[in-house]
């Protein structure tokens, strides 16, 4: 049977889903896994085969990745005979059982250590369950693993098993993945600004969010309806970025540079705006859009009439909207406007007409 018709008939139990006090470090570690796997072809998946899952070629599903998230609220370590009788290792063994032959990891991941006398059991971030330096507490797992398979002891393959030392806080783990996808960020566009990078990740945070409370009728075996609703693909996810870093709004140096703007005066006034318009750009206020709806229309037309130099293009947007009287009062002031049609026209010529 293939990986997709794995996933359509044999899903998680699904009733955490309707479960009103939702773990959301679920979404923050989904993120640390987006950013651990973007340069390949996967789709992470919420709560539906397992906490989080990470599917290996989503068009044609070849492997699967899952994690079995874990929190404590306290720094109070869990006993490893307390985590056996609980069965966290058993239910992932269950549960990657079904997957058999296409799981390449299977991840026990949690905030807090697991001890034995006061002692790690696991020394690493990320430990195998097969690491022969721990092979005394892992012979205790795989005999649990083992009684709750009805099985001997030798057939338990544990190669695929890990154990990861997640450092997200429970209160905090939201700033703190945020934080790690911003220097990610960085690594895709050293000129990042952190506006944009706030923009970026509250958009993917709630494409995750979305994906994480869908419900999915227990009777659906339809894959591409599964992977749509509870998932987000990596094609999906570097869209987002990719349109998030290509709006940012270009630094004043630059806008100084391009419109020919020398005189200190100016400049200064200039970037007494630049602020505001910053904030301005990435909120909702619907006066605001307007306004940028129709300068952007008045850069077009007049480029279409035939000047085609950012100069010549700004005083002539600047002159049409200065006799109209559509620009709310808020926004009339001389500097303010033509910072903004200078920030809309410099978008016009590197990002398109609709950025």
């Amino acid at each position: 049977m293939s990986l997709g018709d794995l996933i359509s008939s044999c899903h998680k139990e699904i009733a955490g889903s309707r479960t009103k006090n939702r773990l959301t470090i679920q979404i923050s570690y989904a993120i640390q896994l987006i950013m651990d796997f973007y340069s390949t072809d996967f789709l992470v998946m919420m709560d539906y085969i397992e906490d989080v899952s990470v599917i290996s070629d989503p068009d044609n599903p070849s492997a699967i990745h899952l994690y079995q998230i874990k929190t404590k609220s306290t720094d109070r370590q869990y006993l490893l005979s307390a985590v056996i009788k609980d069965e966290w290792f058993q239910k992932l063994y269950r549960n990657a059982l079904k997957y058999s032959g296409y799981v390449d990891s299977a991840s026990l991941v949690c905030n807090t250590d697991i001890v034995v006398s006061g002692t790690e059991v696991f020394p690493n971030e990320r430990t195998g369950l097969d690491d022969k330096a721990i092979e005394e507490n892992i012979k205790k797992i795989r005999k649990a693993i083992a009684k709750d398979q009805n099985v001997n002891e030798a057939d338990i393959d544990l190669s695929k098993f890990f154990f990861v030392r997640s450092l997200l806080s429970t209160k905090n783990h939201k700033a703190e993945v945020e934080h790690e996808f911003q220097d990610f960020l960085l690594g895709q566009d050293a000129n990042l600004q952190v506006a944009t990078a706030k923009s970026i990740f509250t958009v993917l945070y709630d494409e995750l969010d979305k994906r994480f409370n869908e419900e999915i009728n227990e009777d659906c075996t339809d894959v591409q309806e599964i992977m749509s609703k509870k998932g987000l693909d990596g094609r999906t996810i570097k869209e987002i970025i990719s349109c998030g870093l290509a709006i940012q709004i270009p630094a004043p140096e630059k806008l100084f540079s391009d419109f020919n703007v020398a005189s200190i005066s100016a400049r200064r006034r200039y970037s007494s705006k630049y602020q505001q318009i910053k904030m301005d750009m990435y909120s909702n206020i619907s006066a605001f859009v307007a306004l940028k709806k129709t300068l952007l229309e008045f850069i077009e037309s007049e480029n279409q009439n035939g000047i085609d130099d950012m100069v010549g293009l700004f005083n002539a947007v600047y002159a049409k909207a200065s006799d109209c009287d559509f620009v709310p009062t808020c926004y009339q002031d001389e500097y303010y406007l033509k910072t903004l049609i200078m920030i809309l026209i410099y978008k016009y010529c590197y990002g398109g007409v609709g950025t």
